[in-house]
């Protein structure tokens, strides 16, 4: 469980969370949904102890601490990779600060995804969508108990989305899954709780309140 209690982000002059107070379960899907700038990939940040902030977040009743961060995974929209290694080297790396799996164990699951003769180029070289497929491998192969995903839709054609839906399906049985993005045909059909964000300010007016 993530539990958030009174929890607050300025950048400046301008709020971006405001006294914020949640509780996101394990076992379930949440979805984030918001316009864009209202906070959400600033509250993943947050949680990922990328931005400070005033409040707390609590993880099973602790501050995020080494044992948490093990288990934790978040994907974002840029996909971060290392550009200059190929896709199953990417995977064997990440994975061996992890898990440990054996090398045709990372092959079999990233082969759910992409080609073999697509693993074996550098990610440098992939489109967005690849990326993103190649982010879902990482996921199913590291099977972490809290993961979060921001806008994991963009960029995946028809046919990765339905095999996404069946996936996030599966992994939330023993994960903690947080989902933020405006594909809301896709997001509404796996979410469990819905959470709305409103825009509080915008750095144009401060009359722009929701």
């Amino acid at each position: 469980m993530i539990e958030l209690k009174e929890l607050s982000k300025n950048y400046r002059n301008t709020v971006i969370l405001e006294k914020c107070n949640s509780v996101f379960e394990d076992g379930r899907i949440s979805f984030i949904m918001g316009k864009n700038g209202c906070g959400k990939t600033t509250l993943i940040k947050c949680m990922c102890d990328l931005e400070s902030f005033s409040g707390d977040i609590l993880f099973n009743g602790r501050k995020l601490d080494t044992d948490t961060r093990k288990s934790f995974l978040t994907v974002w929209d840029d996909c971060t990779f290392y550009r200059n290694l190929s896709g199953i080297d990417n995977l064997m790396l990440l994975d061996d600060e992890h898990n440990k799996h054996n090398k045709e164990d990372i092959k079999q699951i990233a082969l759910n995804y992409l080609s073999p003769e697509k693993l074996k180029k550098k990610v440098g070289r992939y489109s967005y969508g690849q990326k993103k497929l190649l982010s879902l491998a990482l996921v199913e192969l590291m099977h972490p108990k809290i993961l979060i995903m921001d806008e994991i839709t963009n960029g995946l054609d028809y046919s990765a989305l339905k095999r996404l839906k069946v996936r996030i399906k599966e992994w939330k049985k023993d994960s903690l899954i947080i989902l933020t993005g405006h594909n809301l045909d896709f997001y509404t059909a796996v979410a469990d709780d819905l959470f709305i964000f409103c825009l509080l300010y915008t750095s144009d007016a401060a009359d722009d309140k929701a």
